[in-house]
C-alpha cells in the first residue's frame, strides 16, 4: 500500500469521480485506475460499487475511507514534527523548482546567490508543479517555484515573479503551421499532449471549455518539456506552453515545431511559494529576499 493510492481514493472519494480525481492529482484516469485496482487487490475486497457511471463506497470502502484519513492526517503530522529535530539555521537549503525555471535563470539566480552567500547550499528538487505543492503541505521543502495557483491560494502564500505569454506548439507538419495566430476554440478537436502535473493546459481548459462541460482529447505523458516537444514535433499532438520556453527549444528540434500565438492570450505566470503561516529559517528567507529581487530585474518579471 502507497501513499499515492490512498490520495487516489481520497480524491476519488471527494468528488465521486474518476475523471476529476484524476485531474485534481495530475495524473491520467488509467493511472488512478490502477492505483485502486492495486489498492483493492491487495485488501481482498472492492472499495467502490461502479454502476450506471456513479460510484459509491462499499462497506468495506467506508470502513478504508476512515483509515486512510486517519493515516494521511497521521502522515503530514509527523513530516511537521520530525523537522523540529533538524537544525534550524543548516547552511542547506532545499527549493522545489518546476523543469521549465531552467528557461528563466534559474541556474543565474544559483550562482548569484552564491556568490552573496558562499556558505549556504542550494539543493534544487525538480519535479512536477502538483508534486511541489504536495512536497509544501507535506513539509518536506518550505520553498518552492509553482506554475499555478487557483486550487491552493487558501493555503499557500504565493508571490508572482515570472510572467509569460502561452503560445500554441505544433508540428511544421500540421496544418496550423501556416498560421501565425489562432483562437483556441480552433483547436477544440485536435489532440493536445501535456505532461502530468502540469497546470497550463488544465487551467486553459478549465478557463475556456470548463463552462461547456467539454474537455479536449488529451494524451498525458510522465515526461517532461522536452520529451513533450519531440512529440509534438512528430506531429502526435499539439500542446500549450509559455513563449519563452517554447522558442528556447526551436533549434533543438530543427526548427521542426511552430509556434503560434493565442488571439485571446493567457498568461503563464510562475509565483514563488511557501505555506501560510510558516516560518522560513533565515537562510531560507534570505533565499526568497534574493529570488524575488533578482526576478524583479527581469525582462519576465510581472508588470
Amino acid at each position: 500500500m502507497t501513499f499515492e493510492q490512498i490520495k487516489s481514493f481520497l480524491a476519488i472519494v471527494k468528488y465521486n469521480h474518476f475523471t476529476l480525481a484524476s485531474q485534481e492529482l495530475y495524473i491520467s484516469q488509467s493511472s488512478i485506475s490502477k492505483h485502486i485496482k492495486s489498492l483493492e487487490k491487495e485488501l481482498g475486497v472492492e472499495l467502490f460499487n461502479r454502476q450506471h457511471r456513479s460510484i459509491r463506497l462499499t462497506d468495506a470502502g467506508e470502513e478504508f475511507y476512515k483509515f486512510a484519513q486517519k493515516s494521511m492526517a497521521d502522515y503530514k503530522n509527523i513530516l511537521s514534527d520530525m523537522k523540529k529535530y533538524s537544525c534550524e539555521e543548516s547552511s542547506s537549503i532545499s527549493i522545489g523548482v518546476i523543469d521549465t525555471m531552467v528557461e528563466y535563470g534559474i541556474a543565474s539566480l544559483i550562482s548569484d546567490f552564491q556568490k552573496q552567500y558562499p556558505n549556504i547550499q542550494v539543493d534544487l528538487i525538480e519535479r512536477s508543479n502538483c508534486k511541489i505543492t504536495e512536497y509544501l503541505y507535506d513539509s518536506v521543502i518550505n520553498l518552492g517555484f509553482i506554475n499555478s495557483h487557483y486550487e491552493h491560494k487558501n493555503l499557500l502564500s504565493l508571490q508572482k515573479i515570472l510572467n509569460d505569454d502561452l503560445v500554441l506548439v505544433t508540428s511544421v507538419k500540421h496544418n496550423f503551421a501556416k498560421r501565425e495566430s489562432i483562437d483556441i476554440f480552433d483547436t477544440s478537436k485536435e489532440k493536445y499532449i501535456c505532461v502530468n502535473g502540469d497546470n497550463y493546459l488544465h487551467n486553459v481548459f478549465l478557463n475556456t471549455w470548463g463552462n461547456l462541460n467539454y474537455f479536449p482529447n488529451i494524451l498525458y505523458i510522465d515526461s517532461q518539456t522536452k520529451t513533450l516537444l519531440a512529440l509534438v514535433s512528430e506531429n502526435i499532438g499539439i500542446t500549450l506552453l509559455p513563449y519563452n520556453v517554447a522558442s528556447s527549444y526551436q533549434k533543438d528540434f530543427d526548427n521542426s515545431i511552430h509556434i503560434c500565438n493565442l488571439q485571446s492570450p493567457f498568461s503563464a505566470n510562475i509565483f514563488i511559494a511557501q505555506l501560510k503561516n510558516k516560518k522560513l529559517s533565515k537562510n531560507e528567507t534570505l533565499f526568497k529576499e534574493f529570488a524575488v529581487n533578482w526576478f524583479g530585474k527581469s525582462k519576465f518579471s510581472p508588470k
